[in-house]
């Protein structure tokens, strides 16, 4: 089965630009999955018609609102089953698309930060899960994100989490870093690492770098989340 798949980006306050077309090569290179990349989801999803042929969504986009006919048509495909990807500050996005935040389950928004980029270790806490079930605990640099907020009730199943230090700006607890929610037919994926700046944007700063998604392990979950997300299995490798 070859998994048809929606990259939607064009807008972000990461660097989008080497995020999507890095994903999009990941995913293909996996051989199961079929990628496009539209740099205007917006327009895209105002055309509900053309949705159906999708067996998942995969969000790297944080930008502009869409309109309410994208919106309509985003959300009745999802709730009919197009599966979802959510890739780090896609979470950020459309603050009050209630929605859209039913989808996503734990978000960015006020009281939600992140400390240094730096390196840490993520835990693997739900071994049984189809994602995780084959990967061990890793070492990754990235953005932690600390305090997601949880809204609407949503029921979220949490894989793995990374300890948040206070040495490099954090909160002391453990953080969520892979998450699975369900939105009417659809499983939804929540990968909230995946950092990069844009290029020269920080001068001599690592998170400009795509050291996160050079990562290995990075690399694996995230193309088994998607994988998971499209089917509800995943293949061991």
């Amino acid at each position: 089965m070859t998994i048809q798949t929606l990259l939607l980006t064009g807008a972000n306050n990461h660097d989008w630009t080497r995020s999507s077309p890095f994903v999009k090569q990941l995913l293909e290179d996996s051989g199961n999955f079929r990628v496009d990349l539209t740099e205007h989801p917006g327009a895209v999803l105002e055309k509900a018609a053309g949705l159906d042929r999708y067996d998942l969504f995969f969000s790297d986009y944080y930008g502009p609102e869409w309109s309410d006919t994208a919106k309509s048509n985003f959300e009745s495909a999802v709730r009919a089953g197009t599966d979802l990807v959510i890739l780090h500050a896609a979470d950020n996005a459309f603050p009050g698309w209630v929605e859209y935040e039913k989808m996503v389950g734990l978000l960015w928004r006020e009281g939600t930060s992140h400390g240094a980029y730096h390196e840490f270790e993520v835990k693997i806490v739900d071994q049984d899960h189809p994602i995780t079930r084959a990967m061990g605990d890793f070492r990754i640099w990235d953005e932690l994100y600390h305090n997601l907020i949880p809204l609407h009730n949503v029921p979220c199943h949490i894989l793995a989490t990374a300890f948040s230090s206070p040495d490099s700006g954090g909160t002391g607890k453990d953080e969520p870093v892979m998450v699975v929610t369900q939105y009417g037919e659809a499983r939804v994926f929540h990968m909230v690492l995946g950092h990069v700046w844009r290029q020269g944007q920080f001068e001599n700063y690592p998170g400009e770098k795509m050291t996160t998604f050079e990562n290995p392990h990075f690399q694996t979950a995230l193309v088994r989340g998607c994988e998971w997300a499209a089917t509800g299995k995943v293949k061991d490798r």
